[in-house]
C-alpha cells in the first residue's frame, strides 16, 4: 500500500470529526506526543520531518507546519504515519481521534496556508470503483489523501495492472 493508492472504497457515512480546530497550534514534537505509542520511532521521523521539509516556505508555513506535511508524506514500511492516521480517520469510533487533534491542528494550518489550484488532480486507485459515483452526487473519503497534477506519477505507483 502507497500513500498516492491508499483508499478504502466503501462509501462509509461517519459524523464530521469536531474538536481539533479549538485545540491549541502546537510544534509537531508536542503535537505527536499523545500519539507516539501508535507509531514506532515516531520521534526520530519528525525530527527527520523538521530537517528535510520545505523551509522557509514562500506560503509562509512554520518549519513544523511544513514537517508536518512531510511527516504525513514519508513511508517507512508497514506502519508508516499516513497509514496510521487514516486508519483513525476511517475509524467509525470518532473519539478515537482525540490523541490525533493537535496534529491535525497543525496539518490543518499549514494546508491552509497553501494557494488554491484549480487543475486537475490524479488519485491512484487500485481497483475500479466508478460503481461508488453517480454523476453530481457527493463522494467524502474520511482520509488524508494525497493526489498528484501529474498522471505519469500516479501511474508509477499503481504498476501495470
Amino acid at each position: 500500500m502507497h500513500r498516492f493508492t491508499d483508499i478504502e472504497s466503501t462509501s462509509k457515512r461517519l459524523p464530521p470529526v469536531y474538536g481539533y480546530l479549538a485545540d491549541q497550534l502546537l510544534p509537531l514534537k508536542e503535537a505527536i506526543k499523545p500519539i507516539l505509542s501508535q507509531i514506532d520511532q515516531l520521534e526520530d521521523f519528525s525530527t527527520l520531518a523538521r530537517n528535510k521539509c520545505h523551509f522557509p516556505s514562500e506560503h509562509g508555513l512554520t518549519r513544523d507546519e511544513s514537517a508536518a506535511i512531510y511527516l504525513y508524506t514519508m513511508e517507512w514500511g508497514g506502519n508508516s504515519f499516513y497509514q496510521v492516521i487514516n486508519r483513525a480517520l476511517r475509524a467509525e469510533d470518532r473519539s478515537s481521534l482525540e490523541p490525533w487533534f493537535a496534529y491535525l491542528k497543525l496539518f490543518d494550518s499549514a494546508v491552509q496556508k497553501l494557494p488554491t489550484l484549480r487543475k486537475n488532480l490524479w488519485r491512484g486507485v487500485p481497483e475500479d470503483i466508478t460503481r461508488l459515483f453517480k454523476k453530481g452526487d457527493e463522494f467524502i473519503w474520511w482520509t488524508i489523501s494525497s493526489c498528484s497534477t501529474s498522471l505519469s506519477t500516479i501511474q508509477h505507483f499503481l504498476g501495470s495492472n
